[in-house]
């Protein structure tokens, strides 16, 4: 206070936290210069505080032009020295080491890692034990030893500190020529603005309040992947629900032997009195040289794991994202919930003998996720049983309200590898006992299924801001526990009913707009009918009429894929909106005599059909409302999980920029093998024929950006949507040939540039980047296409800017 009354006698009326808010003497010039020059003028006079800005902006330019050149020489010199050091330890030509590549990829491993840290002490005296996985390639390590160790750098480099030294000088000499009458102005002016921090805040603070009321909790789904029953992906399962279906099928006999268990008798020890289930095709080992795994590391790995770590890769790519555009756009904030109950997978393992690491339960699900895509958000396993997908996918919504992370990975995952689980649940007389026990139905019971899916989300002012392709919104979630019933798997209706009720007031949403309810009805005697009396008891809160909202479970065509339901009803929740059909619920004809849906709500979803926006009136105004759904999931232990999705619509600005004309593009692919290319350009033969309304230049866009380059490569130089087919079916008929497109009716392009061919190695560094701008500035797109499938790098950005482009959903790498 007492500074501050000295400076109000010189400059008037000032701020009485002023050091508060500028706390150092930098600042406080800064600040000085900015909002008080005529007082300083009137102080030092105006000509010499124009000749201190003047000279103070020389030598600024000149300090900064001669230290950038020094700094980037010090930076050359580590980068040599590291690669060299890595060279001589793993026997590998230096310039095949690519400064931005992981050092596992090197061969170095955690011994390898001890010895080069060892061989670096020598230099730089003690360094952390694990300074390589701290930081993990050559790029990372030159900046800790830039920023940690540079006066180690300049003895062995035989650098000087002449910039730093020069600098200082030339700053006291201008100083000097200020007589500044206190110790305050002892520093040389420097020209900032502090106006302008301030109004970015207060346009900041004004969005979030803009949020705040029109939906700060909205959260966009950007991406979504799966595998279920009678469906390797997402688009088959789609068909399916749209044909209506019946997936259930006797256990396969790569299960296990069914015979020897079951028994249509209740009650006996050993056997189970249900033989039929949801099964996925298959369940195949993991492709180790996909992910750059070895085959033992995939041997400790349990089914599901091996399972998730392929629907996250699809995942990632159905939203046009690769693991480097997450970690310099998000900074790996990825968040990771993963819901997941039933661990007995060793039980198939027949060689008892044989010594082996598996998983460490539950928890083994999500963390190695976050481990190999460098995921850096909260990494959780959720075990609420028949919920435990669907909380998953609250806790991530939740934190991504609370900024925990930027973007998150929700969905959960279930195999039936072992009969046990089937005694179990008939000892628990919670399995049905006949393939006709489905949602709603007559039924007594569950039918088990096996699923793994997931969902990619972020907020959505985020996601609109990013151009990501919203499929969904998800405008609330709730999650309650039933307390005490009647039986500890029995559910509470009340509870049901409050927590729905509870989450239509928090998501400020009248129920009588929602026109479809995604049910967890899955066949039991008590379980359906209770879910349909909390439901029409929530909705009667708020509205009487009758029949208005369809309903119906995808548990009728797969099964109850138990801590997957969550997930593969959300799915099919999503699917709908995005689509804007109902499918049917099958297998209902004949209803539980428990069920009635006359003075209710609803009504049975029996047929496809297109799914159109309610126009109803509310507080006497009659207006259209967009699709809304809701989705139900109550596990057996109590723990209860509801959503409110609706479509997304986008701005009418937004709708019109998204529409254009086709122009020439460069639409790549690429695998880890010839065989698995020619599969993904199939693929996408086939998606681009059946979808009509794609553009060109999203397809292009959206393979060249979301897509990690891998080994085999493709490119197609096509100028409208016939020619991509055209190349497409050439390229998938010379591939198959082992020939090259030579007599191609457009250009194609194929070639080979994995990490560690003598091509690519050539083509990375600097001569790479200098090769693709001079690409780029020509803009040849068929010498682009060709250099690219050769190994080279394309910044494809480059290649739009100017022009509005979109990430759309592709087909992924079929797996």
């Amino acid at each position: 206070m007492e500074i501050t009354d000295q400076l109000e006698e010189t400059f008037g009326s000032l701020s009485r936290t002023l050091l508060f808010e500028y706390p150092n003497i930098r600042s406080l010039t800064e600040y000085f210069l900015e909002s008080h020059r005529d007082e300083l003028s009137t102080l030092f006079g105006l000509d010499q505080v124009a000749t201190v800005s003047a000279i103070a902006d020389t030598a600024s330019v000149a300090n900064e032009t001669k230290s950038l050149a020094g700094e980037e020489r010090l930076r050359d010199q580590i980068t040599g020295y590291l690669k060299g050091l890595l060279s001589s330890s793993t026997g590998l030509p230096e310039q095949r080491i690519e400064e931005d590549k992981n050092l596992e990829n090197y061969g170095v491993d955690s011994i390898k890692s001890m010895e080069i840290t060892d061989q670096l002490e020598e230099t730089f005296g003690s360094l952390s034990r694990t300074l390589l996985f701290e930081y993990p390639n050559i790029q990372s390590l030159t900046d800790y030893f830039l920023e940690s160790h540079r006066e180690e750098l300049n003895a062995l480099f035989g650098a000087e500190q002449e910039l730093v030294a020069a600098a200082s000088t030339k700053s006291m000499r201008i100083v000097e020529h200020a007589k500044a009458p206190s110790p305050l102005f002892r520093h040389s002016p420097i020209s900032s603005v502090r106006v302008e921090p301030k109004e970015e805040a207060k346009e900041t603070k004004t969005k979030i309040e803009t949020k705040t009321e029109t939906g700060a909790m909205d959260i966009a789904v950007i991406g979504m992947s799966g595998k279920y029953p009678g469906a390797e992906n997402i688009q088959e399962f789609w068909r399916n629900l749209q044909e209506g279906k019946d997936c259930i099928t006797e256990v396969p006999k790569d299960r296990w032997d069914h015979d020897l268990y079951f028994d249509k008798e209740r009650n006996k020890p050993g056997k189970t009195y249900c033989k039929w289930g949801g099964f996925l095709n298959r369940i195949n080992p993991l492709d180790s040289s996909f992910f750059h795994l070895t085959p033992y590391e995939v041997s400790l790995m349990d089914p599901m794991e091996q399972l998730f770590l392929e629907m996250i890769w699809s995942l990632l790519e159905s939203a046009g994202y690769t693991r480097e555009m997450l970690q310099k756009k998000h900074q790996s904030k990825v968040g990771v919930y993963v819901g997941a109950t039933y661990h007995k997978y060793c039980t198939c393992d027949t060689n008892t003998d044989a010594p082996r690491i598996t998983s460490f339960g539950s928890v083994a699900v999500a963390n190695p996720m976050s481990h190999y895509f460098n995921f850096q958000g909260p990494s959780i396993s959720i075990d609420t049983m028949s919920s435990s997908s669907a909380v998953a996918v609250h806790m991530a919504c939740e934190s991504l309200i609370r900024g925990e992370c930027q973007i998150a990975v929700a969905g959960g995952g279930n195999l039936l590898t072992s009969p046990k689980k089937y005694i179990e649940s008939s000892q628990n007389q919670l399995i049905g006992s006949h393939e006709e026990s489905r949602s709603f139905a007559d039924g007594d019971g569950y039918l088990p299924a096996e699923g793994v899916g997931a969902v990619l989300l972020k907020p959505l002012h985020k996601a609109e801001e990013d151009g990501d392709c919203i499929l969904a919104v998800i405008k609330s979630t709730a999650t309650n526990h039933g307390g005490h019933s009647n039986g500890y798997t029995v559910p509470n209706p009340n509870a049901q009913a409050q927590l729905v009720e509870e989450n239509f007031l928090k998501a400020g949403i009248h129920p009588r707009t929602v026109s479809y309810v995604e049910a967890a009805a899955n066949g039991s005697t008590l379980g359906d009918p209770i879910e349909l009396v909390a439901l029409k008891k929530s909705f009667q809160k708020f509205t009487d009429e009758q029949h208005f909202c369809a309903m119906g479970s995808v548990k009728s065509n797969i099964g109850h894929a138990e801590a997957a339901s969550g997930i593969s009803q959300l799915t099919k929740a999503i699917l709908q909106l995005w689509h804007r059909k109902l499918v049917p619920t099958i297998k209902a004809e004949k209803l539980n005599p428990n069920l009635t849906f006359s003075n209710t709500p609803f009504y049975l979803q029996r047929e496809l059909q297109e799914w159109k926006r309610p126009v109803i009136e509310l507080e006497g105004e009659e207006r259209e409302f967009p699709l809304r759904a809701t989705v139900s999931s109550f596990g057996a232990g109590g723990s209860n999980v509801h959503f409110i999705l609706e479509e997304y619509m986008p701005s009418p600005k937004e709708a019109v920029q998204l529409q254009g004309a086709d122009q020439t593009e460069v639409v790549i692919l690429s695998d880890i093998n010839w065989e698995r290319l020619n599969a993904l350009a199939s693929q996408l033969l086939e998606y681009v024929e059946q979808q009509h309304e794609l553009s060109l230049h999203d397809i292009a866009f959206t393979l060249q950006t979301g897509r990690e380059a891998m080994k085999c490569r493709a490119a197609i130089v096509a100028s409208s949507r016939e020619e991509l087919r055209t190349g497409l079916r050439e390229l998938i008929e010379s591939v198959g040939q082992g020939n090259e497109p030579e007599r191609a009716s457009i250009p194609v392009f194929i070639g080979e540039g994995g990490e560690d061919s003598n091509k690519s190695a050539l083509l990375s560094g600097k001569v790479g980047e200098k090769v693709s701008q001079i690409l780029l500035e020509e803009r040849n797109l068929e010498n682009i296409a060709m250099y690219w499938t050769q190994g080279g790098r394309i910044t494809w950005e480059a290649l739009h800017e100017g022009h509005t482009v979109r990430r759309i959903p592709l087909p992924t790498s079929p797996f």
